[in-house]
């Protein structure tokens, strides 16, 4: 179905997925582009502690253009960080909400207790060439500060002076994002250049979608999607509706459940007051991290530096699902109407048990959340036209599987491109509805599955002190 440039184009979702693809449309010189979100991000900041809970609401994110043999990721990351460097210059030449980085190189280091390296970061050394670095290398810490990162950066948990082994690699081109900034950033880039041809609807009702408008073909029986009603009422047409809700998705598509499942993962973030603290563990001294990450349950652990006085730490080796009626998986945060402010036990005490291991300055926890994935069963992410709506009227995008924030700077481009049926045809194919995926992830498996958070004993402040007792 051919496209005009003054085609109306809904989108439902304003996070990375939702404002990067309206950027890329105005950027391409579409006149009518509309996007839904039921936050008010021009008053709540894209900030969690105001209210927001989508998975780009978020203090930090970590960077990594370290993928192992995946080397098409590897070049996304790479161009989506070139995107970042030029954000970067722009904010600080403007003076943008006080000219600070939205991307951080801070070095991105991947540990495990293991003896040997892991196969993924053998593959990752291969791939990248000088760019990363292994932590066992006699000149690693050498290596690092040649490529402007800090010393900790291969070692930030001084492991060698405290006599432990931990194996790994630093991804230089590795670090953060600082997630809400960036989100607030895009939306000013859609604003600067849409003009009057970007129309944010924000808002619990002109931005929070009720349904899909459907329109039935009695010849064959299928449906096509014609627009879309919020929840105060109103109606807004679009020959094509462009769904990009992350772990919402199965809630506003039902038939995007067969595909991606919304997970939960456990985060926990700790209050850095000693001004020793704080400068050890700034953006500028400590590195982003991931922890036996690939070791499945007892593993996945990851972490940051410090960001407004907050270190932020998570577990992912088992994430979290919510079965409720015929969603697969439905999002439960602070604030949705399901409220749950506490974190299964399991992963806050193995975030406790690294803590106390490995960063003893950290002596509480000060808050826990539940941060929400949009989860495929192979990691590859969903942006495909849903079969099951006729003359593509319905496109989905989601499946971000924890790693799409970091390609917020070309993942707009990747998602107009396969909906003006564009673009490099290796990942149209990649992320598509119809290809056979291979099941790495457990998914759909109900109210039996055992990560269903009914089945879990959840912590609550009085597990917030880190000691005593390992688990």
């Amino acid at each position: 179905m051919p496209f005009a440039k003054s085609d109306k184009i809904i989108i439902v979702g304003a996070g990375v997925y939702g404002l990067s693809t309206a950027l890329a449309f105005l950027e391409s010189g579409f006149t009518d582009i509309h996007v839904f979100d039921k936050n008010d991000y021009f008053n709540q900041s894209y900030s969690y502690f105001k209210g927001c809970d989508s998975a780009s609401s978020d203090m930090n994110k970590i960077f990594r253009a370290s993928y192992g043999d995946q080397v098409h990721y590897q070049k996304m990351a790479l161009a989506s960080r070139d995107t970042f460097l030029k954000w970067n210059e722009m904010i600080k030449k403007e003076n943008w909400e006080g000219g600070e980085p939205v991307y951080i190189n801070s070095g991105n280091i991947h540990l495990t207790d293991l003896k040997t390296l892991p196969p993924f970061e053998q593959a990752t050394l291969k791939s990248m060439g000088d760019e990363a670095i292994c932590v066992a290398d006699a000149d690693a810490e050498e290596k690092a500060m040649k490529k402007g990162l800090p010393k900790a950066s291969v070692d930030p948990f001084l492991a060698k002076e405290r006599g432990l082994h931990l194996q790994g690699i630093v991804d230089t081109t590795g670090g953060i994002m600082v997630a809400e900034k960036m989100c607030r950033w895009v939306l000013t880039l859609c604003q600067r250049v849409g003009g009057s041809s970007f129309h944010p609807h924000f808002g619990k009702k002109s931005g929070e979608i009720q349904t899909l408008l459907m329109e039935y073909n009695k010849t064959t029986g299928g449906k096509k999607c014609v627009g879309i009603k919020t929840k105060n009422g109103e109606v807004h047409f679009s020959k094509t509706v462009v769904v990009l809700s992350g772990a919402w998705t199965a809630q506003i598509v039902p038939e995007a459940g067969e595909k991606v499942e919304a997970t939960g993962g456990t985060v926990a973030l700790f209050k850095v007051d000693d001004p020793k603290h704080l400068e050890r563990f700034s953006p500028n001294n400590f590195p982003a991290w991931t922890y036996k990450v690939r070791d499945g349950a007892m593993g996945g652990l990851y972490g940051f530096p410090v960001n407004q006085g907050y270190m932020k730490i998570g577990y992912r080796g088992t994430k979290w699902i919510n079965p409720s009626g015929n969603v697969n998986s439905k999002v439960k945060t602070a604030y949705t109407e399901d409220r749950e402010t506490n974190v299964p036990l399991f992963g806050l005490t193995l975030i406790k048990n690294f803590v106390r291991e490995h960063l003893p300055e950290l002596d509480r926890i000060s808050k826990t959340r539940l941060c929400w994935y949009s989860d495929t069963c192979d990691n590859d992410f969903l942006i495909s036209y849903c079969p099951y709506y006729e003359d593509n009227s319905l496109f989905v995008g989601c499946g971000d599987s924890g790693h799409a924030f970091m390609m917020f700077g070309v993942i707009g481009k990747v998602i107009k491109d396969t909906i003006l049926g564009e673009g490099d045809e290796f990942l149209r194919d990649l992320f598509s509805w119809e290809r056979e995926r291979v099941k790495l992830n457990i998914m759909n498996m109900g109210d039996n599955d055992a990560r269903a958070l009914h089945h879990l004993r959840m912590a609550s402040p009085k597990d917030w002190i880190i000691n005593p007792a390992k688990m």
